[in-house]
């Protein structure tokens, strides 16, 4: 009776504790469901269907989100730009991040309804796209998704003629040589883009694709004597077709010398030679015998050396014929691929001035040899007329000028050179064309 009593008296004191808490929360419990009934926040149909509310306005502001490349995408180009749109309520965050988690930098734009990423994707990279939306009530939500940038089968690199620092003549191209061959139409358009020819004084320049590996461009009219110029390239995110990408910088400053000009009749075996537009010789010579006459055309100078080894053999003639030559031959002024040279000749001085006996080659009298080498540079211009023999187009040394203006594709020409910058890379090779053949 006594543990009854004692129950009772406790169980009271519950009871009334119970009902004073919930009837100060404004909820009507009643005595015997008070002790298993759960709080009316967690068991309200009020509750649930705010809370379903809430998940209805994040699903429509996730589904109405558009992030481009597509969730899951793979082999994304590295030229693609991220496009995060919102569709409804407003973008408040953006975070796309490459595989080493370094975040890509990014622009909004038409605030709050989209943002756009800037410069290109790396190669091979997982990229994690994270973007916030909210919203008119507040209610706010964040996708995720990862997409894949391509590997490249190959990295296409370039380098550029005329090299850092150097002086050439008013007829020098610009050269620039690709590392792998460019066959792709859209390709060859798209890295004229990627280069930006800047000239002291602008003067009109086209560009021409001399083969799949090889990209030149001059001005219309030989260069302005004094003129400088630099070139710079940056062929990151250029598609160079067939699964190939560019790679890497090019930059290059070089300048414009006197305007040299030989002209060399064969007609007359007579040699004029120009300065800035003054005569300032004239030497006899002896051209191509009929046999092997002298190309036509306006060369270049390609290069210059004090001596070559020329051998007939290079030109499919045997040494120990009556034509063969085995020679050590002085002050050469290269002018073409297939070996022609404005040399020294002391064995033809008796036919200079008057007959053509050479294998191609200009010959002069070394003392004139000597005095012309001196006077010479790379891109300086020797034209050669009054033979029978027409320029071979595909000759670095008449290709760039016996191409009509017509077949140059325009160039955007600028008038400030951008800064010189010491992250790019020069490269600077040989002369296009030197050294592949020698003629006496």
């Amino acid at each position: 009776m006594r543990r009854n009593g004692i129950w009772s008296h406790w169980s009271g004191r519950v009871i009334v504790a119970i009902l004073a808490t919930a009837f100060c929360a404004g909820v009507g419990v009643t005595v015997a469901g008070a002790a298993r009934s759960v709080p009316w926040s967690r068991s309200s149909p009020g509750a649930a269907a705010q809370s379903e509310g809430l998940a209805a306005q994040r699903a429509a502001l996730a589904a109405a989100l558009s992030v481009n490349p597509k969730p899951g995408a793979t082999d994304v180009a590295l030229d693609k730009s991220v496009v995060v749109v919102a569709g409804a309520g407003r973008l408040t965050a953006v975070r796309v991040t490459n595989g080493s988690g370094v975040p890509v930098a990014g622009t909004f734009a038409a605030p709050g309804k989209w943002w756009q990423s800037n410069g290109l994707l790396a190669p091979g990279n997982l990229y994690r796209v994270a973007a916030t939306v909210q919203g008119p009530s507040g209610v706010k939500t964040t996708s995720r998704s990862t997409f894949r940038s391509l590997t490249p089968f190959a990295s296409v690199a370039a380098s550029v003629f005329p090299g850092e620092g150097m002086t050439v003549g008013v007829a020098q191209p610009i050269v620039i040589r690709f590392d792998h061959y460019v066959d792709d139409g859209a390709a060859r358009a798209a890295v004229l883009r990627h280069f930006v020819i800047t000239e002291s004084r602008p003067v009109r320049g086209g560009w021409n694709w001399f083969s799949a590996n090889e990209l030149h461009f001059r001005p219309e009219k030989f260069w302005p004597t004094g003129e400088k110029i630099t070139v710079a390239a940056d062929l990151q995110g250029w598609n160079a077709g067939n699964g190939m990408w560019g790679d890497g910088r090019v930059l290059t400053h070089f300048t414009i010398g006197h305007a040299h000009v030989a002209l060399a009749n064969l007609a007359t075996d007579q040699m004029t030679v120009i300065d800035n537009g003054r005569v300032v010789a004239t030497y006899p010579f002896s051209g191509g015998r009929t046999l092997y006459p002298t190309m036509n055309g306006v060369h270049i100078v390609l290069d210059r050396e004090s001596v070559v080894h020329m051998v007939s053999s290079t030109n499919g003639i045997p040494v120990n014929s009556p034509d063969g030559y085995d020679e050590l031959v002085y002050s050469d002024v290269h002018i073409t691929d297939s070996g022609e040279y404005v040399h020294a000749a002391p064995w033809s001085v008796g036919s200079q001035g008057h007959t053509n006996v050479s294998h191609g080659c200009v010959n002069l009298s070394p003392a004139d040899a000597l005095r012309f080498f001196a006077f010479s540079r790379v891109g300086d211009v020797v034209a050669v007329v009054g033979g029978p023999r027409p320029p071979a187009r595909g000759d670095h040394g008449v290709m760039d000028w016996e191409t009509p203006w017509p077949n140059w594709t325009p160039a955007a020409v600028h008038g400030v050179a951008p800064p010189r910058s010491s992250t790019l890379t020069v490269r600077a090779p040989r002369s296009p064309g030197a050294h592949r053949f020698a003629r006496a």
